[in-house]
């Protein structure tokens, strides 16, 4: 979904001489079809904060989870593809000129205090200048120590109906009384505040973070889930629910209640996981690699240039996927794999130094 987004949904970073996509159906691109489609699967953003809501609780519940430790985790996953990845943008794919996509240019920086600057404030995340589609980072992070609070305030809440109250009013705020308040008269400083732009103004759905806390608390998708099991064919039931949930979203409702979308796809796509297992391995191999595709991905499809030239080269956007996909998971397994060796390498190192300051304990490790 995520993939699809950035591949079709904005047209002024296609490569300049990319005519645009084709289809069979004549009327799927031409009517519009296809892009309402490309911005209808953005609710891959609700979701993952909705499942990294859920992963929180559980782990919390469990007594495993951490916030120093979550932090550090995703840094870690991150500054595994910027050292990788940072080096070959700026040494491989400096480029410049009208005659290309202006994202293709992105590397082209001239002197070395630009890049400097640029390069360690996007290593520590505060700046997303070298990928657009890192933004997230910074939000995730506040958004986890949002949740942390929300389940120290609510960890005597005992019904499942007051929380999701709580959560569909936290959805109110964030959409529109917070970033309302900058343009009352008086608060017009708060546009300039640092902790109002990034605790109380949160990248829409972030939101959804909390609704993932609240079902996770209250086992509620496994509740539902064993329900919709209970009907008859429930398998092509969840199937019919999830092109329900997408058609609400992309011809009835719009965005406004991604909330209520992420909750309702998450339900009838875990459900039609269960139901058809070959499936279900592959997009659970794919999830194995999800972090590292999503920092990689648009890397292929923006800003590498020839790479990108790859990556459109058929105007069928299904082929177009798949080589974008291909092109993406080989790069995310190829990282680990280099991450794996150094591992190995650091750790014959420790024992190697261990030899040199005490032999002794090199034999009893050996024996």
């Amino acid at each position: 979904m995520m993939m699809l987004h950035h591949l079709v949904a904005f047209s002024d970073r296609y490569p300049k001489e990319f005519e645009g996509f084709k289809s069979l159906w004549e009327g799927f691109v031409t009517e519009g079809y296809l892009g309402n489609l490309s911005n209808n699967v953005r609710l891959c953003v609700a979701i993952f904060f909705f499942l990294g809501g859920y992963g929180m609780y559980k782990q919390t519940e469990k007594g495993k989870y951490s916030l120093f430790n979550s932090v550090v985790r995703l840094f870690r996953n991150y500054w595994k593809v910027f050292v990788i990845f940072v080096p070959i943008a700026f040494i491989f794919f400096r480029r410049s000129g009208e005659d290309i996509c202006y994202l293709s240019t992105r590397y082209d920086v001239q002197d070395v205090k630009s890049l400097i600057t640029t390069v360690i404030s996007n290593f520590f995340a505060l700046s997303s200048s070298i990928n657009s589609e890192w933004w997230f980072i910074q939000t995730y992070i506040c958004v986890m120590l949002l949740g942390s609070v929300y389940c120290t305030l609510l960890r005597k809440n005992k019904y499942f109906a007051v929380e999701l109250f709580i959560v569909f009013i936290i959805d109110i705020l964030v959409r529109s009384f917070f970033p309302a308040l900058k343009s009352v008269e008086g608060l017009n400083m708060l546009g300039n505040n640092f902790f109002y732009n990034r605790l109380l103004i949160l990248e829409n759905p972030a939101q959804c973070f909390f609704a993932g806390i609240t079902f996770a608390k209250f086992d509620a998708v496994v509740k539902i889930k064993k329900k919709l099991s209970e009907i008859p064919f429930s398998t092509f039931i969840s199937l019919l629910g999830v092109f329900a949930v997408m058609w609400c979203r992309g011809f009835v409702l719009g965005d406004l209640f991604d909330i209520v979308y992420a909750i309702a796809f998450t339900v009838t796509v875990s459900q039609f996981f269960d139901g058809v297992k070959p499936v279900k391995k592959i997009f659970g191999y794919l999830g194995k690699h999800s972090t590292n595709i999503w920092l990689i991905h648009s890397f292929f499809c923006y800003y590498f240039l020839e790479v990108t030239k790859i990556v459109y080269i058929t105007r069928n956007v299904w082929i177009d996927l798949l080589i974008l996909t291909v092109m993406s998971l080989a790069a995310s397994i190829i990282v680990d794999f280099i991450f794996k060796w150094i591992s190995v390498f650091y750790d014959k190192f420790k024992i190697w130094s261990t030899a040199i300051t005490n032999p002794k304990v090199l034999k009893t490790g050996n024996k």
